[in-house]
């Protein structure tokens, strides 16, 4: 499935890069940057004595968007995301903290409503992840039985609007799809997949 995945994203983003001209005549090359609020999913996600708390972070990068008429965009995005969360025992004895930082690599269809000033839209597609760096630590101590894969891979849905044609705004939900945790001999099957709200400011040259 992961190698699946992969393989769509590459395949979508070169059969856009070998469009005739005039059919991807409207490409905008832009940044955005925001904040995001992870909180994984999955059966062993949840601790029933520990309160799970969202890591809040920074994420932002790269755009391509392919505009096709009025209402249609491809947009292909490279972004740094920080993921992961904290668990704190009901009974203060201990606190876990679980780090993950990826470049996350979605590849959206935009669909816009083309009114004259503000242009709302809706928008979904898959991502790839590969993982920078990750960390466990128990109170402040590291952890090295359990460990973050190097690859992640999942869905992307949003919203948001644009004002004019440089400026846009949106909010995202990333629902991951693989199951990001392992221990060091592989024998483990651990339900734990990344998911991240994100809010980004973006800007179109």
């Amino acid at each position: 499935m992961k190698r699946l995945m992969t393989v769509l994203v590459i395949a979508a983003f070169a059969g856009l890069m070998a469009l005739p001209q005039p059919a991807a005549a409207d490409v905008q090359f832009g940044i955005k940057v925001g904040g995001n609020m992870a909180k994984p999913t999955g059966v062993d996600a949840q601790d029933p004595l520990a309160t799970v708390k969202s890591r809040v972070g920074f994420t932002g990068g790269i755009f391509l968007a392919f505009n096709f008429g009025k209402v249609v965009t491809i947009q292909w995005e490279a972004l740094y995301t920080m993921k992961g969360a904290t668990y704190v025992a009901l009974d203060d004895s201990y606190t876990d903290k679980l780090y993950g930082d990826y470049i996350e690599i979605p590849l959206l269809l935009k669909i816009r409503i083309p009114l004259p000033v503000i242009q709302p839209f809706i928008f979904a597609g898959p991502s790839v992840g590969f993982k920078l760096s990750g960390k466990l630590e128990t109170d402040g101590v590291p952890v090295d039985d359990l460990i973050l894969k190097n690859n992640d891979y999942g869905a992307i849905f949003g919203a948001g609007f644009n004002l004019g044609r440089s400026f846009m705004i949106d909010v995202r939900y990333s629902l991951g799809l693989q199951k990001v945790l392992d221990t060091i001999e592989g024998g483990a099957d651990i339900d734990y997949k990344n998911g991240v709200w994100a809010a980004t400011i973006g800007i179109a040259f």
